[in-house]
């Protein structure tokens, strides 16, 4: 090993490279941090799946005589592209579910006037469910929902046990889709004014570009993709984590700053020797960064390891038995991990290379 290399440095001084690499090391709890925000974000993701394979549309207040919400209805009927099923015009609230970071979030609801037409909702989304015990007011929800909310199969559930419910409802089946949607069956074949909306060769955009040209001017109400709601209300959440990111590393580059600014400042004389000797400042530059990204490299690596460990231990003896789960990794954290790091590494690389870059042999 040449003594002019950064595995040469980081060898023969331990002590000095363990303290930079422990403190470097704090740059990669960006990665958990955002892993936490995005945990919550991807809570929802069957829900938006969902969303995209069925459209809803129900009647509007103003067409109190159902005349346009029928119209919409024969033109369903007339159209070989979709399939529907028809349920109440009420409306039926969401239990909230709980998250990584202890948010109450609101879920998503299914509707349905009898046990073939949930059987044709959940064939269409592809779960697979044991709906021999459902019947009027029946509710299914994921095991994971069910785990997270305490809840077992036979529960019944009223307003005493979530807002949400106007009546009582008793939780028949239980599904594998590891969502935090209700599925609900409501028997009400004389007040109905919605419908669930799906096609077998159409989802996302194109499908609800298509009922959007089959509703034109009737007054009927859409609604707009789940995930398309979701995206600004997550967005305040990932700005103030990152404008807090950038000030833990601000932060963290001072510190470590001020504590390889004195180990350097101590190696003043060995940069002045290879001055000396005939290495350019180019040289210098090169010498100094190797050691630095040498120190982060294995920062990160340790660090990385340290979050996984720490996740699957958190997943496997807390989140999963209460029906949650902690991303290993996602793009938002890495993000913020690189946004982390490279604030700390390019100002540290800036000012050490450029301080030893300086040193004179003559001036000892």
């Amino acid at each position: 090993m040449k003594p002019y290399s950064a595995f040469y440095y980081v060898k023969q001084n331990k002590g000095r490279s363990a303290l930079c690499i422990l403190m470097m090391m704090l740059a990669s709890f960006a990665f958990i941090a955002g892993n936490y925000i995005h945990s919550v974000y991807y809570s929802f993701h069957t829900t938006c799946e969902y969303s995209d394979k069925i459209v809803r549309v129900s009647i509007e207040a103003a067409d109190e005589d159902y005349k346009d919400y029928k119209t919409f209805k024969e033109r369903l009927d007339n159209d070989p592209e979709v399939d529907y099923v028809e349920w109440s015009a009420r409306g039926y609230g969401a239990m909230q579910h709980n998250t990584v970071m202890n948010m109450e979030m609101g879920g998503y609801t299914f509707v349905c006037s009898n046990v073939d037409d949930l059987k044709k909702i959940l064939d269409h989304l592809g779960i697979e469910a044991d709906l021999s015990n459902c019947k009027d007011r029946s509710i299914i929800i994921s095991k994971d929902f069910a785990r997270s909310k305490g809840i077992k199969l036979g529960d019944k559930l009223d307003h005493t046990f979530d807002s949400c419910f106007e009546e009582t409802f008793t939780v028949d089946a239980l599904i594998d889709d590891g969502g935090y949607d209700s599925f609900y069956i409501c028997e009400d074949s004389q007040n109905q004014g919605r419908v669930h909306i799906f096609s077998d060769s159409m989802e996302g955009k194109e499908l609800y570009d298509h009922v959007r040209n089959l509703i034109g001017d009737l007054k009927v109400q859409m609604t707009e993709r789940y995930r398309d709601n979701l995206d600004p209300v997550f967005r305040p959440f990932y700005l103030i984590f990152g404008a807090v990111s950038i000030l833990i590393s601000v932060v963290l580059a001072v510190t470590i700053s001020s504590v390889l600014t004195g180990q350097y400042l101590k190696r003043t004389y060995e940069y002045g020797v290879y001055r000396a000797l005939g290495k350019s400042k180019g040289e210098v530059w090169k010498k100094v960064s190797s050691e630095i990204l040498l120190m982060n490299l294995i920062a990160s690596v340790i660090g990385f390891a340290a979050i996984l460990l720490a996740t699957y231990l958190g997943n496997e003896l807390y989140y999963k038995p209460k029906g949650i789960f902690l991303l290993y990794g996602s793009k938002f954290g890495l993000e913020l991990f690189l946004l982390c790091d490279l604030l700390i590494l390019i100002p540290l690389i800036l000012s050490k290379s450029r301080l030893m870059s300086k040193a004179d042999v003559t001036e000892f």
